[in-house]
This record gives C-alpha cells, sequence and structure tokens, in this order.
C-alpha cells in the first residue's frame, strides 16, 4: 500500500499528520538512543524474548485453568 500523494492533493491534515508522525519518530529515536546508553540496560532482544518466554506461559496456565474448569464443570460419563 502506498500512502504517496501528488503535492497537489496534500491539504493541511495531511501536512499536520506529517509533521506530527516526524516529530515521534524523532521522539522514538532518541529515546531509544538514550535508553541503549545507559549502564545495567538489558537488550532489546533479550526483553523481547523473555517477554514473548512469559506470554507463552501465562497463557498455557491460562488455557489449563479453564479445561479444569470445564471438566470440573462437566458430569462425568462412565
Amino acid at each position: 500500500m502506498s500512502a504517496a500523494l501528488h503535492l497537489d492533493h496534500v491539504g493541511p491534515v495531511e501536512r499536520t499528520a506529517h509533521r506530527v508522525g516526524l516529530a515521534l519518530l524523532r521522539w522514538s529515536e532518541s529515546r531509544a538512543a538514550r535508553i541503549t546508553s545507559t549502564p545495567g540496560h538489558v537488550p532489546s532482544g533479550e526483553r523481547t524474548a523473555a517477554r514473548l518466554a512469559f506470554e507463552q506461559r501465562t497463557a498455557l496456565e491460562a488455557r489449563q485453568r479453564h479445561w479444569d474448569e470445564l471438566t470440573a464443570a462437566t458430569p462425568r460419563l462412565r
């Protein structure tokens, strides 16, 4: 998908959105530079891997709890 517009179709809303987007990009880049230069900082890849492992573990625990609730509510058949 292309978001490119011809210059004669760009209005004040698009210009403002572009300025806001650039400001957010610059802020994000400067924040990333500040965080990575902090001593004792955990690299982003390790943090992401740890977060994904935590989410997988909690999702598995939630599915197990749900299954236990379903089996407890279901009468046993013989």
